[in-house]
């Protein structure tokens, strides 16, 4: 802002650019002119206008550096007029500019998932496709010792027993991965035709990273009636899958940590978020191994929303004792 038309708004809200920054609303309390030199301006904050950019290499919230009521100097270069007369306070304001930093940030991401697909569309075309999905995946080789089989983590130096491991392969198949279920020794069970497939001592198998996922271990974990109700619950609230954030599975932990134990019971939490609403559910569930006759299986599910609406589901193959 020039100095002629500076004067006229002392005593006044203006906008300070700070540039990456952030941008706030001061009033112009003085003009500060010294000849042959550009003229500064001594403003009092009283809001913020556009919340700082974030430091995306270091991935931190960058804080506004002017609080409420401080002095600030600065080039009169930096003063210009606002866009529209601020009615708010400075807390509120920070609130607001947070909320927009929000929105663009996720119009960004929308963007770079347009781009994404674009990408991986042009990777398809040059039968390079599976270069994307490289790094979801933990590389293992098959050591047999004796009779046992295990699978050992070349970078790790880490081996555990495939054995009852509960995670889904894939094997090289004609230079094709395809995924495939263990049976014993060093057989494996092709997933899309069922049939067997025999591999060798230090032959490479893989899993998908995303199977190590608490949520979708207990995805799996559920039987097809279980899995229903927790479907149906979502279904009535306007969620699905997607829309998971977090999830404490207990469970995964007791089975884990117990190779022994025929019985668990406890509680699992899960959180859902969507544009508008926050959800948590509640899953109760008890499991009972039972060595003549079909285990026995309860799941609970209660859900609540932040806005105060709730819903409950379950399955059993008996009564429990809830």
């Amino acid at each position: 802002m020039d100095r002629k038309k500076a004067k006229q708004f002392i005593g006044q809200e203006v906008l300070i650019d700070e540039g990456d920054h952030g941008q706030y609303i001061g009033i112009l309390e003085k003009m500060i002119t010294e000849p042959n030199k550009p003229w500064r301006a001594l403003t009092r904050i009283t809001g913020i206008y556009e919340y700082p950019d974030f430091d995306f290499d270091k991935l931190e919230l960058v804080e506004p550096f002017l609080k409420e009521d401080q002095h600030h100097e600065c080039s009169g270069q930096r003063i210009a007029l606002l866009p529209h007369p601020f009615t708010t306070n400075y807390n509120d304001s920070v609130k607001h500019a947070l909320k927009e930093k929000w929105d663009e940030v996720q119009q960004i991401n929308q963007d770079s998932e347009i781009i994404l697909s674009l990408i991986q569309q042009e990777l398809r075309r040059l039968h390079a496709e599976h270069l994307v999905f490289e790094d979801s995946y933990e590389y293992y080789q098959l050591v047999k010792k004796g009779r046992k089989v295990h699978i050992l983590d070349e970078d790790k130096r880490e081996t555990m027993s495939i054995e009852g491991c509960p995670f889904e392969f894939e094997i090289n198949v004609d230079g094709e991965w395809v995924q495939a279920t263990y049976v014993s020794g060093l057989t494996f069970v092709i997933n899309k035709n069922n049939r067997q497939k025999d591999l060798t001592h230090g032959s490479t198998i893989r899993l998908n990273k995303t199977q190590f996922d608490p949520y979708r271990i207990l995805i799996n974990e559920l039987e097809n009636a279980s899995l229903h109700a927790l479907e149906k619950g979502l279904q009535k609230l306007g969620i699905g899958h997607e829309h998971s954030v977090y999830c404490h599975n207990s469970l995964l932990m007791q089975l884990l940590n117990s190779f022994d134990q025929e019985q668990f019971h406890g509680v699992n939490f899960i959180s859902y978020a969507n544009s508008n609403n926050q959800f948590v559910v509640q899953h109760h569930y008890e499991r009972t191994a039972k060595h003549n006759g079909k285990p026995v299986t309860f799941d609970r599910f209660e859900f609540t929303s932040d806005a105060g609406e709730r819903v409950l589901t379950t399955y059993a193959t008996q009564l429990s004792n809830e």
